[in-house]
C-alpha cells in the first residue's frame, strides 16, 4: 500500500460559495474530491437579497478561521467577506468572477433579469448552456444533459433576488487592495462572461495574488472542468 504525505496533519475548514441561485450541488465534485483534507460548508444564500446579507450568511455558517472560495457571484461575495473579516479568512480563491464595472455584461444581465421577470424564466434556463458553457462542452450531449438536469430545480425568485443584488452593487474595485490573505484567482480560458483579462486585473490588484487559467473552460468551471478545479484548490489549500 502506497501512502503519501501531502504535508497537512489536520483538516482545514473550507467554505465554498456558489453563484447565482446555486447550492451545494454546484460544488459536488469539489466537496467529494477535497473531503480528505477539508471540512467543507456551502452556505445557503437562498433568502439573501444583498451582498451584505450574503456575506453575513457566509460568516455565520462556520466558526473560527476558514479558507474561502467563491465562484462567479460567490467570488463577488468573497471580496466582501475577505475584507470585512480578515481575521477569519486565512486564504481566498476567486473563481470566474469580476471586480470592475462591465457595461456590456451589466446591460446583458439586466436584460436577462427583465426577461425572467416578464415570465420567461423557463426559456432562459433552456438557453443556459449557450449562455454560460464553453464551446468545448456545448456539443457533448452527456454533459449538456447533465447541466440541464442539474439546473432543473433552480428557483426563479432566488435568481431574481441574486441578479438584482449584484446588479445593484456590481463594482468591487475598491475592495481588492484591502484583501490581505493569500489569494488564488482562477479563470476559464473560454469564459464569455468574465474573461481572462478581468481575472488578470483582479490578480494584479490583490497583493501577492496568483492567477491560474483553466483551458477549454467557460464560466461554469465546477462542472466543466471539475478535476482541474479540484486540483488547483487542493494545491491552494496545501501551499498558500
Amino acid at each position: 500500500m502506497l501512502r503519501l504525505n501531502w504535508g497537512w496533519s489536520m483538516k482545514q475548514k473550507l467554505v465554498l460559495v456558489p453563484g447565482v441561485a446555486g447550492d451545494e450541488r454546484l460544488w459536488q465534485f469539489q466537496s467529494r474530491h477535497l473531503a480528505d483534507m477539508a471540512d467543507i460548508v456551502v452556505p445557503n444564500l437562498k433568502g439573501c437579497g444583498s451582498r451584505k446579507e450574503m456575506a453575513n450568511e457566509v460568516l455565520s455558517c462556520v466558526d473560527g478561521v476558514f479558507a474561502l472560495a467563491g465562484v462567479s457571484m460567490g467570488g463577488w461575495v468573497g471580496f466582501t467577506v475577505a475584507t470585512e473579516a480578515p481575521e477569519r479568512v486565512n486564504k481566498f480563491a476567486a473563481i470566474c468572477t469580476w471586480a470592475r464595472p462591465k457595461p456590456k455584461v451589466q446591460e446583458e444581465q439586466e436584460g436577462i433579469l427583465e426577461y425572467i421577470k416578464a415570465g420567461h424564466f423557463k426559456e432562459f434556463m433552456e438557453s443556459y448552456v449557450d449562455y454560460a458553457i464553453g464551446h468545448a462542452k456545448r456539443n457533448d450531449p452527456v454533459f449538456v444533459d447533465f447541466i440541464n438536469e442539474s439546473t432543473q430545480d433552480v428557483d426563479e425568485a432566488e435568481m431574481i433576488r441574486h441578479l438584482s443584488a449584484y446588479l445593484a452593487e456590481f463594482d468591487s474595485q475598491d475592495l481588492l487592495p484591502r484583501i490581505k490573505c493569500p489569494t488564488l484567482v482562477i479563470a476559464g480560458s473560454d469564459d464569455a462572461i468574465f474573461g481572462v483579462e478581468e481575472h488578470e486585473y483582479i490578480a494584479s490588484n490583490i497583493k501577492g495574488a496568483r492567477l491560474a487559467i483553466i483551458d477549454d473552460c467557460g464560466h461554469h468551471v465546477p462542472f466543466e472542468q471539475p478535476a482541474a478545479l479540484s486540483t488547483l484548490l487542493r494545491y491552494w489549500l496545501m501551499y498558500f
